[in-house]
């Protein structure tokens, strides 16, 4: 028989044990979210993007009920600025939409969450993703993030000038020296009211293709990956057109530093470089006929690869990880996702759905797309991911290349300054 004060410390304890298991109670009910989780996906674009990104973003939810995708999207003017204040903050979006420039910055500030975690639980699939693509956005041993719309350079010819000028456009697997033989021809043909191509010394992307060409590479991970002797080549024979009268003058040139196509598109030249996924709005820009190609020198070593237009990523500061890798598989690997995104953002790395993104394609757009499929079946392999520093070298590069167009610099003095500066800036 209990004595009282035995009575009273046992239903102490019971009420104790009680309090204990309705603490863990609550507890429990308060993790379980009432209604779906909320997660967020930040991207950039224009009015045609945001309508087929959101159509997705509804087929992603009727399927993933227990999901719902708060939208956060505007132009590019100001993204990275939004993005950065967002994650000082603690309130960066779950998903976003990233450019490979700020890729490795992001990834070593400890900023996106390693999607293998994804992969290793089944959410997130790579069956049909190229390992070379993957390795384009591995950061050390973490998935960074993966392309969302790929896409690769190519040429573009203004057949009906051609034509016109007597001149006939370069065959495939046409060579540098072929390009500068049309070029030539134009300027002659037009008596130099219309130049054969736009002077892309410039461009590093074009140099990219070069070097790739040459067996070099523009940047790997420990920093440059080319020698001067290739760089000097490259400028040179850029140097030569302008002296043959092949090029526009660098006064014109800085018109169209940023889109030589629409030197193209305002008859100023019959041709220039392009990526695919520009091609379709740019052919409807103009009355002429246009043929797309891929870049001079691709034989007998191919310099063009299959290239980032933007990535997908998941921030490390996501409380739910898990639910955003969901919504990154939907885009990136399901035929409902990438057949109402089409080739917007660029064409899918995922070749499982390539056909549904180009699914009714015609004209231009097919054009480009045989483009791409050609370098994906013949390409040089995707560089690895551009070092931390990378988006200052590629603006010292169009600066070095224009004093030498504008006869600042010497060919070779320029070479050497750019490389000291650019291992400066890449440490």
């Amino acid at each position: 028989m209990f004595t009282g004060r035995k009575t009273r410390i046992l239903a102490g304890l019971a009420a104790a044990a009680l309090a204990v298991g309705l603490a863990g109670c609550a507890s429990q009910a308060e993790q379980k979210p009432e209604g779906p989780v909320e997660i967020r996906f930040t991207w950039w674009g224009g009015d045609a993007r945001h309508e087929l990104t959101n159509k997705a973003l509804d087929a992603f939810e009727a399927e993933n009920k227990d999901i719902k995708v708060v939208r956060d999207f505007g132009g590019f003017d100001g993204y990275l600025d939004k993005i950065t204040t967002q994650y000082a903050g603690g309130n960066s979006p779950d998903v976003i939409q990233l450019y490979n420039e700020v890729l490795v910055e992001f990834a070593d500030r400890g900023q996106l969450w390693d999607l293998n975690k994804a992969v290793d639980s089944g959410t997130l699939s790579l069956e049909g993703w190229p390992q070379d693509v993957v390795d384009t956005t591995t950061v050390g041993d973490e998935l960074a993030a993966l392309t969302f719309g790929s896409t690769t350079h190519a040429y573009i010819f203004d057949q009906t000038a051609s034509e016109k000028y007597g001149v006939t456009a370069p065959a495939e697997g046409y060579s540098w020296d072929d390009l500068k033989t049309y070029s030539e021809a134009i300027s002659k043909a037009s008596d130099g009211k219309v130049w054969g191509t736009t002077d892309l010394s410039h461009s590093y992307q074009i140099f990219e293709v070069w070097a790739k060409q040459n067996g070099e590479e523009y940047l790997t991970a420990d920093g440059i990956g080319f020698t001067q002797k290739t760089l000097e080549s490259f400028w040179q024979y850029w140097a030569d057109m302008r002296e043959d009268g092949a090029v526009p003058s660098p006064d014109v040139s800085t018109e169209y530093l940023g889109t030589p196509y629409d030197a193209v598109v305002q008859g100023v030249v019959t041709s220039t470089f392009l990526f695919t996924n520009q091609f379709a709005s740019v052919a409807d820009s103009t009355p002429s006929t246009l043929s797309i190609a891929r870049m001079p020198g691709e034989n007998p070593t191919p310099g063009q690869y299959l290239r980032s237009a933007m990535n997908l990523t998941v921030s490390s500061q996501s409380k739910h990880p898990e639910e955003a890798a969901r919504l990154v598989n939907f885009l990136l690997n399901s035929e409902e996702g990438n057949e109402l995104l089409g080739t917007d953002r660029g064409f899918p790395s995922n070749t499982n759905v390539f056909p549904a993104a180009t699914k009714g394609l015609e004209g231009a757009s097919a054009e480009a797309a045989k483009i791409f499929e050609s370098v994906r079946e013949k390409g040089s392999p995707a560089p690895v991911p551009a070092p931390v520093g990378s988006a200052a070298v590629n603006t010292m590069f169009s600066e070095y290349a224009q004093q030498v167009q504008f006869g600042q610099l010497s060919v070779t003095d320029a070479a050497a300054q750019f490389l000291k500066a650019a291992e400066s800036e890449l440490g």
